[in-house]
């Protein structure tokens, strides 16, 4: 899915925390957006979802204008399991969609296994870590196959081997569905393992977005220089 961001913006308590424009992201790229606390990241990512659309919103899905929402995953920072298995957690994205129970099943644990939680099948949700949960969740949201994957900090509750497997995870359904995925991360070096594209954020704007390695070598903007300036691409 294609993704134009023609004018999106969010004023809160008299600050704007988001101001974005021309932002365009092409089908089947992952783009990676990365800024300080604050710049207005996750914002971003729920109006490009619809998590929050508002009046004045310009964004283009496939060059329409109405929100696919039956297209579209989210992942948030929070992983909200509810108070049954993990298999029932992971099935909750397949109901109602005409697979067989059998069907259902095969899937869930193929999707567990993708994230390393097939042992955990029958354990109860809420007993998992938040690295485990967090886990799960991306399975949940993987399992449903859409066009547009949206993940707020996929990882930020894993330990470096469940965000190895989180990142594989992402890049196979990328390239196995052509699935176009928008995260934020905190984490350049992850940014420049995964993503076709960087886009900086500071201050509520999208200053400045591109092919990584052209991002890190030339920037354009002074707050993207200063942002990167303890980094290189051969650090990765």
């Amino acid at each position: 899915m294609k993704i134009e961001v023609r004018k999106a913006r969010r004023h809160r308590n008299g600050r704007t925390i988001l101001d974005a424009e021309g932002l365009v992201i092409e089908s089947g790229t992952i783009a990676a957006v990365i800024g300080l606390n604050g710049a207005g990241k996750t914002t971003l990512l729920r109006a490009v979802s619809g998590l929050e659309s508002e009046a004045g919103d310009d964004i283009l899905y496939d060059d329409e204008t109405q929100i696919p929402h039956d297209r579209i995953a989210h992942l948030t920072q929070s992983s909200y399991l509810f108070d049954m298995t993990v298999r029932g957690n992971v099935l909750l994205g397949l109901r109602g969609k005409g697979f067989s129970e059998t069907e259902m099943d095969a899937m869930a644990v193929d999707a567990l296994k993708r994230v390393g939680m097939e042992a955990f099948i029958d354990k109860k949700a809420r007993t998992l870590s938040g690295g485990e949960a967090q886990r799960v969740t991306l399975a949940r949201t993987l399992v449903m196959k859409k066009d547009l994957l949206v993940l707020d900090e996929p990882s930020s509750a894993t330990d470096i081997q469940g965000a190895e497997l989180m990142e594989d995870l992402i890049q196979s359904v990328n390239k196995e569905n052509g699935t176009t995925v928008i995260m934020t991360t905190h984490n350049p070096s992850q940014a420049l393992r995964l993503a076709d594209m960087i886009v900086f954020m500071s201050g509520g704007r999208v200053l400045e977005w591109g092919h990584p390695a052209k991002l890190l070598k030339d920037p354009q903007n002074e707050e993207t220089m200063k942002y990167f300036r303890n980094w290189r691409i051969d650090d990765v």
